[in-house]
């Protein structure tokens, strides 16, 4: 294809020709956007804040997974049948989303626990247990990973 668009193309795209295309984006979206919630809450849960995630991920966190999954591998069958573009193009776009997804569940968690943390530290009864939770609120990224790490290894 010489990835000019022309009266053929333009006839396709009307007669749905381009359905892989628009089921790429459609199934990368909700990916993505249930992928950063997962994540965030996965994270979340492991740093000790359980109870800042929904009910109904505590009661069932695979099924969540599950649903990401599904996303995730119908995005990556669809392309597939991709027309204009390669297949490879939409895998290329797939693991950048997949990444970004990633990291951006993180980070929300990361921000998420601080800020619970500074409610802890305002409502802290002791000046010993307002510097724990300070303390605990200025790890960086790399520490708060670490414990999540130590944390899902371990069961704790």
């Amino acid at each position: 294809m010489s990835g000019v668009l022309n009266a053929t193309s333009l006839y396709s795209i009307r007669n749905g020709v381009f359905m892989f295309e628009s089921a790429l984006v459609i199934l990368t979206v909700l990916y993505a956007i249930v992928s950063v919630k997962v994540e965030e809450w996965i994270t979340i849960s492991a740093l000790g804040f359980k109870g800042a995630t929904p009910m109904m991920f505590l009661q069932n966190p695979i099924f969540y997974k599950v649903v990401r999954g599904v996303f995730f591998l119908g995005a990556v069958a669809s392309c597939f049948g991709l027309v204009a573009v390669p297949w490879y193009v939409g895998l290329l776009v797939l693991a950048v989303v997949w990444l970004a997804a990633g990291a951006l569940g993180r980070k929300k968690a990361f921000a998420k626990y601080r800020q619970i943390l500074q409610e802890m530290m305002a409502s802290a009864e002791s000046s010993e247990e307002r510097a724990k939770y300070e303390s605990e609120s200025q790890k960086s990224n790399q520490e708060l990973m670490d414990k999540v790490k130590f944390s899902m290894k371990y069961g704790i």
